[in-house]
């Protein structure tokens, strides 16, 4: 493996892991999801480990995530369980990520460009922010990322690599189903646009769709038939999504996306590398003709990738920024096409002027000459410095003004809750998962406003420990007698919200 790729999956190792511990950024998104949805992903892998069976309720999502699942319990198992562990899965994912992008785009555009790409994509704002975090985008995108960088190399095209990047594209969507989406596009894009003509990509396009099928109808027959009604709850757990498929609604919901409604997307989050990206695309068409089979095919199913990643989310409802994050590579991609064959054009055209030149010159003539050999001699190194830097700064500038101000009061209030409820002792409320996570308790997630999942009358059930914001009501079937005598065990601050342990009699 090339030294650059190691280093780059390296450093962003080490610039993640560095704050594993921090809490999430806040006012990065307006979504919660940074302060509740890294337990909401990891409790079934927690009970597995800490209590000896996935499931202690109705919240089983495993059963739609479940290569994510296995992963985290494996790590819990080995290096115990808590915040900073379960970060570290997904640290690794996306730093695994970088190192594949370097390595696999070396071949087709050249050493430069291939580790432009992979720092483009570890210093992308949405990698720094979601990248360290226990979430489950981070599988989704090594998965889409190997998978697809089989695609870099032309003697790949066959039923065997095809397969094995129908393995990764499997393990992708079965870590988050919406990864769906953008396999779709990679493969709608290779079949419309190479399928047709090249055989070696029938073959390629055949392998992954078989894998694919296969492993759909394993995990329906595995996990589907036996768990219907877990899994049917699971699909009420998510978030509420419609998709506005009426033409005025399409283009309305579109144009919000795009001028006001991409919560922080073309910022600093993403905005660098969507202009770099859009910089590639536009380079490859008009150099398309320097493009050999490899960069061209690289081209087509990044288009493809974005195309139905992007729109998709024009016409959701709910479409909080985590969800590009799987999006980012296929950028990166892109603006390295960009500047590969801008450097090469560069470098030709000056290289043919020098040689047309007349001898003798006159003085302007001369001037002219030496300007066209520094630009064939430095004119795509200092492009690449550009465009690089254009590319980190905003990133770096971003992630290291939030460390310098991070807290870290996550970890522990996990310490002091470890051991506050007995074990086996079952408690309620939203966070239950989060602050609970080391200990041996079964947690009950609840949601507000009465969300499906663990809905009604626990307290009937035999539940006796609530953890709640400390502003709200009695949970229901709770007397007012009762949840005024209510025992204040422990209390903590996490994402501007105070919530406290309380024991009922």
């Amino acid at each position: 493996m090339p030294l650059e790729a190691i280093l780059v999956g390296l450093g962003l190792f080490a610039l993640l892991a560095a704050f594993a511990a921090a809490d999430p950024a806040s006012k990065v998104t307006f979504s919660s999801s940074p302060f509740t949805d890294e337990a909401f992903n990891t409790v079934n892998a927690r009970n597995f480990v800490q209590l000896g069976r996935w499931s202690t309720d109705e919240w089983n999502l495993y059963l739609v995530n479940l290569p994510f699942s296995l992963l985290e319990a494996a790590w819990f198992h080995l290096a115990g369980v808590g915040i900073v562990q379960a970060r570290l899965v997904a640290i690794t994912c996306v730093s695994l990520a970088a190192t594949s992008l370097v390595w696999s785009l070396r071949g087709s555009v050249g050493r430069a460009a291939a580790l432009f790409a992979g720092i483009a994509f570890a210093t992308s704002g949405l990698v720094l922010a979601y990248g360290r975090l226990a979430f489950l985008e981070d599988m989704v995108v090594l998965g889409l990322t190997l998978g697809t960088a089989v695609l870099a190399r032309d003697d790949r095209l066959t039923v065997r690599w095809g397969a094995l990047s129908g393995v990764c594209y499997a393990i992708a969507i079965g870590a988050k189903p919406s990864a769906g989406f953008a396999v779709a596009g990679i493969l709608v894009a290779m079949a419309a646009g190479l399928t047709w003509h090249d055989r070696a990509a029938r073959r390629w396009t055949a392998g992954a769709l078989a894998t694919i099928g296969l492993a759909g109808l394993v995990w329906a027959a595995v996990i589907w038939l036996p768990n219907r009604d877990a899994v049917a709850m699971d699909l009420k757990i998510w978030a509420t999504e419609s998709l506005s498929l009426a033409p005025g609604d399409m283009i309305g919901s579109a144009w919000r996306y795009l001028s006001r409604d991409s919560d922080h997307v073309y910022g600093t989050l993403l905005g660098p590398l969507l202009v770099l990206g859009a910089a590639g695309l536009t380079a490859v068409a008009i150099l398309r003709r320097r493009l050999s089979r490899c960069q061209a095919r690289l081209a087509l199913v990044s288009i493809g990738w974005l195309s139905l990643g992007f729109g998709v989310l024009l016409i959701a409802s709910y479409r909080p920024n985590r969800y590009v994050l799987p999006l980012v590579p296929p950028l990166a991609i892109l603006s390295a096409l960009g500047l590969y064959v801008v450097g090469q054009w560069l470098a030709d055209r000056s290289w043919n002027s020098a040689a047309d030149a007349p001898v003798p010159v006159s003085r302007s003539l001369e001037r002219r000459l030496r300007i066209q050999r520094w630009t064939r001699r430095w004119g795509a190194p200092a492009l690449a410095v550009a465009v690089t830097a254009a590319a980190i700064a905003p990133g770096l500038a971003w992630y290291g003004s939030w460390a310098r101000h991070a807290t870290y009061n996550l970890p522990d209030i996990q310490a002091r809750f470890a051991s506050a409820v007995p074990a086996g002792e079952r408690v309620a409320g939203r966070e239950s998962a989060l602050y609970l996570m080391r200990s041996r308790a079964i947690t009950l997630i609840t949601q507000p406003g009465g969300g499906p999942a663990n809905h009604g009358d626990l307290y009937a059930q035999g539940v006796r420990w609530y953890l709640l914001p400390t502003d709200d009501p009695a949970p229901p079937g709770v007397s007012d007698a009762i949840w005024a005598a209510k025992q204040r065990v422990l209390c903590a601050d996490y994402g501007d919200v105070t919530e406290c342990l309380f024991r009922l009699t």
